[in-house]
């Protein structure tokens, strides 16, 4: 891995040494596949991951223009959420009732699905779940929180799902100042999201599926994948390029890339950990194994 890459972020600054190497060299020519897959981040990866589970014989290509996990899927906030930015009654109005709390209920489960994946792999990702808290401070906040638990009751999500918090729930939640109450939700774990990505990469590749890195798509056709290196052939064509989507022809509009920023502390001590009242999701040395 070069200095420039090690640069992207904390993440992949404290990547293990095992997990630095590429994991393979650019396309050499024309290629054909059962599957091509354009991105090597996440979407892309955990797709190769299942297809090759549910049937080993398939021939997977995946296409990625830099390294796996080069972007937000290796230098991300850290956490895996099943928060979604779309109300279940706006989900309910572009499909149905039943396909909402379907796809809620789903988000729910893959939380858990990405620890019990790590665990089953071996994978050391600080996997915890620790899950949301939400603090209210304000009479307004609390009261919205109060509405946000009436109106997912009527969804049929329970406690288990999201619960309100009364003052003394919430501060001991979380060592916040002047709270009223807030929310809690067990639907959000913190990771590593460098080695997530990286270990997820290196398992696929372990399991046959041929990973192109340095391999950059310049367009997508029914059937055909154009790169600089060769065209890939493929029946099914899965476009995983999520916030570079952009710079596919005929995608500049598809979708528009957001960003947002994080700050790292030093390392914490066992006293500032009890203060801040977080330590219920404070990573252990044997998080993801």
């Amino acid at each position: 891995m070069t200095d420039d890459l090690r640069r992207l972020s904390l993440w992949w600054d404290t990547l293990p040494d095992e997990l630095r190497t590429p994991i393979g060299g650019p396309l050499a020519g024309d290629a054909t596949a059962d599957v091509a897959i354009v991105g090597g981040g996440l979407t892309g990866l955990w797709t190769a991951y299942y297809l090759k589970k549910a049937d080993p014989a398939l021939r997977i290509i995946v296409l990625e223009a830099e390294q796996a996990g080069f972007g937000a899927s290796g230098r991300n906030g850290g956490w895996a959420s099943a928060l979604f930015p779309a109300s279940l009654d706006a989900l309910a109005r572009a499909s149905s009732r039943d396909a909402a709390v379907r796809m809620k209920r789903a988000m729910n489960d893959t939380v858990d699905e990405i620890g019990r994946v790590a665990a089953s792999e071996g994978w050391d990702i600080d996997w915890v779940k620790g899950g949301t808290v939400v603090l209210a401070r304000t009479p307004l906040q609390l009261q919205t929180a109060k509405d946000e638990v009436a109106a997912i009751r009527t969804w049929g999500f329970g406690e288990q799902d999201l619960e309100l918090l009364d003052a003394a729930q919430a501060s001991e939640r979380a060592g916040a100042t002047d709270v009223l109450g807030g929310t809690y939700t067990p639907h959000c774990a913190s990771i590593h999201p460098a080695r997530l990505v990286r270990s997820l990469a290196r398992a696929v590749a372990d399991m046959g599926v041929v990973v192109h890195e340095g391999t950059r798509v310049s367009a997508i056709e029914p059937g055909i994948v154009r790169t600089g290196h060769g065209d890939v052939r493929a029946e099914i064509v899965v476009r995983a390029t999520e916030g570079y989507t952009r710079t596919l022809k005929g995608h500049t509009r598809t979708l528009a890339p957001v960003y947002s920023l994080m700050l790292a502390t030093e390392p914490l001590t066992d006293e500032m950990w009890a203060v801040i009242g977080l330590g219920r999701a404070r990573p252990s040395p044997t998080a993801g194994t």
